[in-house]
Protein backbone atom coordinates (compact mmCIF):
# COMPACT_ATOMS: atom_id res chain seq x y z
CA UNK A 1 0.00 0.00 0.00
CA UNK A 2 1.35 3.41 -0.96
CA UNK A 3 -0.54 6.37 0.43
CA UNK A 4 0.88 8.64 -2.24
CA UNK A 5 -1.18 6.73 -4.79
CA UNK A 6 -4.31 8.08 -3.08
CA UNK A 7 -3.12 11.68 -2.87
CA UNK A 8 -2.99 14.55 -5.35
CA UNK A 9 -0.83 17.63 -5.64
CA UNK A 10 -1.95 20.83 -3.92
CA UNK A 11 -3.66 21.82 -0.72
CA UNK A 12 -6.94 22.27 -2.59
CA UNK A 13 -6.86 18.51 -3.28
CA UNK A 14 -6.05 17.45 0.29
CA UNK A 15 -7.53 14.20 1.62
CA UNK A 16 -8.54 13.77 5.24
CA UNK A 17 -7.33 10.91 7.41
CA UNK A 18 -10.94 9.78 7.82
CA UNK A 19 -11.37 9.56 4.07
CA UNK A 20 -8.18 7.50 3.75
CA UNK A 21 -9.40 5.20 6.53
CA UNK A 22 -12.67 4.61 4.66
CA UNK A 23 -11.10 4.15 1.26
CA UNK A 24 -8.28 1.89 2.43
CA UNK A 25 -10.10 0.09 5.23
CA UNK A 26 -7.09 0.64 7.46
CA UNK A 27 -6.93 2.32 10.89
CA UNK A 28 -5.59 5.86 11.05
CA UNK A 29 -2.56 4.82 13.07
CA UNK A 30 -1.43 2.45 10.30
CA UNK A 31 -1.97 5.16 7.70
CA UNK A 32 0.11 7.66 9.68
CA UNK A 33 2.91 5.10 10.04
CA UNK A 34 2.88 4.46 6.30
CA UNK A 35 2.93 8.20 5.59
CA UNK A 36 6.00 8.52 7.82
CA UNK A 37 7.73 5.68 5.94
CA UNK A 38 6.97 7.33 2.61
CA UNK A 39 8.13 10.74 3.83
CA UNK A 40 11.39 9.24 5.08
CA UNK A 41 11.84 7.61 1.69
CA UNK A 42 11.53 11.04 0.03
CA UNK A 43 7.87 11.41 -0.88
CA UNK A 44 6.76 15.02 -0.33
CA UNK A 45 3.54 14.36 1.59
CA UNK A 46 2.38 17.54 3.30
CA UNK A 47 -0.39 17.82 5.85
CA UNK A 48 -2.25 20.44 7.80
CA UNK A 49 -5.01 20.30 10.37
CA UNK A 50 -7.54 22.09 8.21
CA UNK A 51 -7.28 20.18 4.94
CA UNK A 52 -5.54 16.84 5.37
CA UNK A 53 -2.78 15.17 3.36
CA UNK A 54 -1.56 16.13 -0.09
CA UNK A 55 1.51 16.03 -2.30
CA UNK A 56 3.68 18.97 -3.24
CA UNK A 57 6.36 19.69 -5.78
CA UNK A 58 7.01 23.17 -4.38
CA UNK A 59 10.31 23.37 -2.45
CA UNK A 60 9.12 26.43 -0.51
CA UNK A 61 5.99 24.60 0.64
CA UNK A 62 8.06 21.57 1.63
CA UNK A 63 10.40 23.84 3.59
CA UNK A 64 7.47 25.48 5.44
CA UNK A 65 6.17 22.05 6.38
CA UNK A 66 9.61 20.87 7.53
CA UNK A 67 10.01 23.98 9.68
CA UNK A 68 6.58 23.40 11.20
CA UNK A 69 7.54 19.85 12.10
CA UNK A 70 10.84 21.05 13.59
CA UNK A 71 8.94 23.56 15.73
CA UNK A 72 6.59 20.82 16.94
CA UNK A 73 9.55 18.60 17.80
CA UNK A 74 11.13 21.39 19.86
CA UNK A 75 7.85 21.98 21.72
CA UNK A 76 7.48 18.28 22.51
CA UNK A 77 11.05 18.20 23.82
CA UNK A 78 10.39 21.26 26.01
CA UNK A 79 7.34 19.54 27.48
CA UNK A 80 9.26 16.31 28.10
CA UNK A 81 12.00 18.24 29.89
CA UNK A 82 9.42 20.06 32.03
CA UNK A 83 7.86 16.74 33.05
CA UNK A 84 11.28 15.32 33.91
CA UNK A 85 12.09 18.42 35.96
CA UNK A 86 8.79 18.29 37.83
CA UNK A 87 9.38 14.62 38.60
CA UNK A 88 12.93 15.33 39.74
CA UNK A 89 14.49 13.09 37.10
CA UNK A 90 16.32 15.64 34.98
Amino acid sequence: MRIRDFLHCGQENAVSLRHLEKVLGVPGRAIRRQIERERRAGTLIISDNAHGYYLTDDPAEAQRFARSMQHRAREILRTARAIEGAAGID
